[in-house]
């Protein structure tokens, strides 16, 4: 047995190894760093919390289930308290009440998760879908501005149809067409009445992508109305707002939007200052949009916990005098609650916004508590909050990106911190700024593009390089923009300096974007699923433990194994045998991907060179091959002749030969592939039907225009000589209805034959 010798230091400088030859410096151990949850109480709540969600989103139970479930935990916590509370006196509770408490909060969690997600008004408006109403309601969050023209989130009171009026509580999203380029005066908490069609929200458009159904679900939104035009939208009454927005946010948001006005010019400079101050971005051109989308700073943008952050530190900054007495440190919290409230306002109640307002807030009353404050407890309970206020925020990717991006700084500036040195000089300080800045944005990346690939399907390559000069430049006009809107209150002169330094580092945050979007490979396709980014997660925690813990070993074996997880997951989860015909919808156009001996062609590519991207993403969903020939039918050559293939078959071109397929144009505006396995034939036009062997597919597009009696003859005609085995009608857009309704009714009488959907793709296997 070792025996250990204890030496008593009497005199505090003997630490410092004074006179003790020998002897070295007792240094900090440098083994594993524990792990507890002791100090984070807030995550205790908020896992059950998450847990509880989970399970009354996916968990095939009804919401009885969950209500008589939570009753049953509230009874057995109230019941295990009065025990403890009559027989026993020590402070550690019972092991049953902790149980019964966080079944208490999961379950809880779970009911409320169930009906909203689950449950729709029964006095709603679900039930006049695909009819002609009038709405009356108030306008819920500030309208979205965009060339083609208004959206807007309305909350119903009442609906007029077929004449009648009935009394409804439901939301319901609008859409008011404008083509005149003059934005109409709709405002946050008007009173307005629309005419129009009421539909359910779509489902995606193809597989992977964006679903308005799904997303409307966490909104509990399940309809939306459109307006062919500001006409069909009038006033229905003075707006209803309370008193904070009427006295105070509606004019500090006009302030804000006047002074920009009159202190900047026209210009993009202008709508991005906009857009980074107040969330206005709905009129920046698409190729801006565009350029921040490739290089990874899009989020600069949106108003969220980077603009709330830096308000937050002005305030604090303004008010750190105020700060030196206990009732000024409260005082001070105050004042930062009213703003971050106001500023929450001001941008539209946004939930990005309402999120790092809510953290802001916390972290500032813990501060101002005088209490020792973990930041991550500090996330959980910000996280808990939300989560009370809307459970499915936890389901919705703003949530989960800013939570990524908040755990992985978090994390990062730990490990930093543990091997960080001195304070040092002025240069040690500036290599240290700039060091820090950059681990940030290195954390930030690595937090959050799982997350973004996960549901955008995109991972931008330059997004580690290009965030820094663009975040930098945006905070700067961030900086320049407050004190132009403060000092315009005295003078207007004065503020025109610090315009033109906004105006400066907006043209630099442009540039930035565009300098970077313009390199080669700058953004690629990319689109993990759950158990690619619950890999990619497990693995980056414990590679941050094991360095800590300098475990070389042990950390090469874990990023082995996690790439090896991620490659051979992805090895297995794309079919062997790939469908034959895949299409994709791009809104009424379509494109369709056909393979054959291993090489894929492309028909069509959408109205915009950038649809090519969702037609690649498509390629990578169905496990296809890229495109190795692009043929022209509807398309415009130029955007054809953009797809990145080896061959183009444009306008002019009647034929064209591959190894395994050969494509020809049998006439005008038909087009023919033949294989081995089967023939596909595009025509547009019943007129253009012929009886001809080069007029037949085993595949059939048809377009359809027109279809009445002569129509439907010369159709019935072609139908019993070619025999095709499925052909899918894809409706013109001057269709009348009246002719819509024949063709269904044509379409049910036939086999084979059926109406392209635009929210679901035909699969050829």
């Amino acid at each position: 047995m070792q025996t250990a010798t204890v030496i008593v230091l009497k005199k505090r400088k003997n630490i410092q190894n004074n006179d003790l030859p020998g002897i070295k410096n007792i240094a900090q151990a440098t083994g594993f760093p524990k792990v507890s949850l002791a100090p984070y109480p807030a995550l205790k709540l908020l896992l059950p919390a998450i847990a509880g969600i989970v399970a009354g989103v996916y968990f095939p139970a009804g919401l009885s289930w969950w209500l008589w479930g939570c009753a049953a935990a509230g009874i057995a916590l109230l019941a295990g308290l009065v025990f403890e509370k009559a027989k026993r006196t020590g402070s550690v509770p019972l092991p049953f009440n902790v149980f019964s408490f966080l079944c208490f909060i999961c379950l809880s969690f779970a009911a409320s998760a169930c009906y909203r997600y689950a449950y729709v008004p029964q006095n709603g408006l679900l039930a006049y879908a695909d009819r002609q109403v009038i709405l009356t309601g108030r306008i819920a969050m500030r309208p979205e501005m965009s060339s083609k023209g208004v959206g807007m989130l309305m909350e119903t009171g009442e609906v007029f149809c077929a004449g009648k009026t009935a009394n409804v509580r439901d939301r319901c999203r609008v859409f008011v067409r404008n083509l005149t380029g003059s934005s109409p005066e709709f405002r946050y908490g008007d009173m307005v009445r629309v005419k129009g069609t009421l539909d359910t929200l779509a489902a995606a458009a193809n597989r992977g992508e964006y679903s308005p159904r799904q997303a409307g679900r966490l909104e509990q939104v399940s309809v939306q109305l459109f307006a062919a035009g500001p006409w069909l939208v009038q006033n229905a009454g003075p707006p209803k707002l309370d008193l904070l927005d009427r006295y105070v946010v509606l004019p500090v948001y006009g302030y804000i939007v006047q002074s920009m006005r009159r202190l900047m010019p026209e210009g993009n400079e202008r709508r991005l200052s906009a857009g980074v101050l107040t969330g206005e971005k709905e009129f920046l051109p698409e190729e801006i949009f565009e350029e921040f989308k490739i290089t990874g700073t899009a989020h600069i943008l949106a108003v969220s916990g980077l603009n709330v952050g830096l308000l937050a530190l002005l305030v604090h900054v303004a008010l750190q005098r105020l700060k030196a007495t206990s009732a000024g440190r409260w005082i001070s919290l105050l004042l930062v609650l009213f703003l971050l409230l106001v500023y929450s306002r001001v941008t539209g109640n946004s939930s990005s916004v309402v999120r790092a307002s809510i953290m802001a807030a916390v972290f500032a009353t813990g501060q101002a508590a005088g209490r020792k404050t973990y930041p991550l407890n500090s996330l959980a309970l910000s996280d808990f909050l939300i989560l009370a206020s809307n459970p499915l925020d936890l389901l919705g990717p703003g949530f989960q990106m800013t939570n990524g991006a908040v755990i992985s700084i978090l994390l990062f500036n730990a490990f930093s911190n543990r091997h960080s040195s001195g304070n040092g000089g002025v240069l040690k300080q500036t290599v240290r700024f700039f060091r820090e800045s950059f681990v940030v944005t290195l954390a930030a990346i690595i937090g959050v593009s799982p997350v973004i690939a996960y549901y955008f399907g995109t991972f931008s390559l330059v997004s580690i390089v290009a965030n820094i000069p663009v975040v930098l430049f945006s905070t700067l006009l961030m900086y320049a923009l407050l004190p132009m809107l403060m000092v315009n209150l005295v003078s207007a002169g004065a503020a025109s300096f610090f315009a033109e330094s906004a105006i400066l580092f907006a043209k630099l945050t442009l540039a930035s974007a565009g300098f970077f979007s313009a390199f080669p490979l700058a953004s690629v396709s990319v689109k993990p699923d759950l158990a690619d980014l619950m890999i990619y997660y497990a693995t980056l925690v414990a590679a941050l433990y094991l360095i800590s813990g300098k475990a070389w070993g042990k950390l090469a074996v874990t990023l082995l194994l996690g790439t090896n997880l991620i490659f051979w997951h992805e090895f297995f989860r794309f079919p062997s045998d790939p469908p034959s015909l895949v299409t994709v919808n791009l809104g009424r156009n379509i494109a369709t991907l056909c393979t054959a001996g291993g090489r894929t062609v492309q028909i069509d590519a959408g109205s915009a060179r950038r649809e090519e991207k969702r037609i690649l993403r498509q390629c990578g969903e169905y496990g296809l091959f890229p495109p190795d020939a692009a043929v022209q039918f509807f398309s415009a050559d130029s955007v054809v002749s953009a797809v990145p293939s080896r061959c183009h078959m444009l306008k002019a071109d009647s034929l064209l030969v591959l190894p395994s397929m050969v494509v020809s144009r049998p006439g005008e505006k038909i087009l023919r592939i033949s294989s081995r396995e089967r023939s596909v034939l595009f025509v547009s036009g019943t007129s253009r039907l012929k009886e001809n062997v080069s007029c037949t597919g085993d595949i059939v597009f048809l377009w359809v225009y027109r279809f009445d009696a002569k129509q439907r003859e010369r159709f019935d005609a072609w139908l019993e000589y070619a025999h095709p085995k499925r052909c899918v009608l894809v409706t013109g857009s001057f269709l009348s209805r009246s002719a819509l309704d024949e063709l269904l009714r044509f379409v049910d009488s036939r086999s084979g034959l059926e109406i392209r959907s635009k929210t679901r793709q035909v699969v050829i296997p």
